[in-house]
């Protein structure tokens, strides 16, 4: 076999195994929508499974950094849509028409990667539409984080910090969000406080909730150890 050529195998949908072939049949595959990005690659060269979506010369034709996603404009937004995101329950029609102007709609197919573990970025996304999955990888092996759906958001902790995504965030269907940039969050901040204000409460309770259920985790964890 050429090492400098590595060739593939491919565990499709249909649970057979096809290959082997080389990297560029794997691409024309992903165009052709036959490969998404979970689908499982084997590489004869280093002899392991991977999923497309982490294989160098794969990865991006399925990840659109978050600066380059294409969004709606504002006009295309109406209030109504997003009554349903929890942490704006407490916003009135006019607050939701003015919060809308600091943000976009953004649409992503089944199957696409949205955030990426380890990248930049410090956009919040609220999910309109559709189920979107939060994974690491640990040991080569996938760890389900949790799963937004309507209502819910994700990305909430890098707009606070900056700092890198700490998890993936994959549609696991078509998806509707609304995408605010953390420099318009912040301009929101700046020019109306009184809309932002209960938007960071509903955050921080959101996170306050995770930090006590992972705290009690690691009490629990501490004692069975004594």
């Amino acid at each position: 076999m050429d090492i400098s050529h590595p060739e593939y195998r491919v565990w499709a949908l249909d649970d057979a195994i096809y290959g082997p072939v080389p990297m560029d049949t794997l691409r024309a595959w992903i165009r052709d929508e036959r490969i998404h990005s979970g689908s499982w690659i084997f590489c004869e060269q280093t002899r392991r499974w991977q999923q497309a979506g982490d294989v160098a010369g794969l990865r991006e034709l399925f990840y659109v950094p978050e600066s380059d996603v294409t969004a709606a404009s504002a006009e295309e937004v109406r209030p109504a849509l997003l009554r349903r995101i929890r942490v704006l329950s407490e916003l009135s029609e006019e607050q939701l028409a003015i919060f809308i102007q600091f943000g976009s709609l953004v649409h992503f197919p089944a199957f696409a990667t949205i955030m990426k573990q380890g990248s930049s970025g410090d956009s919040l996304f609220l999910v309109i539409e559709g189920h979107v999955r939060q994974r690491i990888f640990a040991r080569e092996r996938e760890i389900l984080i949790g799963i937004q759906e309507s209502g819910g958001q994700f990305g909430q902790i890098s707009l606070f910090d900056r700092g890198p995504r700490i998890t993936d965030a994959i549609s696991d269907t078509p998806v509707t969000l609304f995408k605010v940039e953390g420099e318009s969050f912040r301009e929101l901040c700046r020019l109306h406080p009184e809309i932002a204000t209960p938007v960071l409460l509903a955050l921080g309770r959101t996170l306050a909730v995770r930090i006590r259920s992972d705290d009690k985790h690691l009490c629990e964890m501490i004692a069975m150890n004594c």
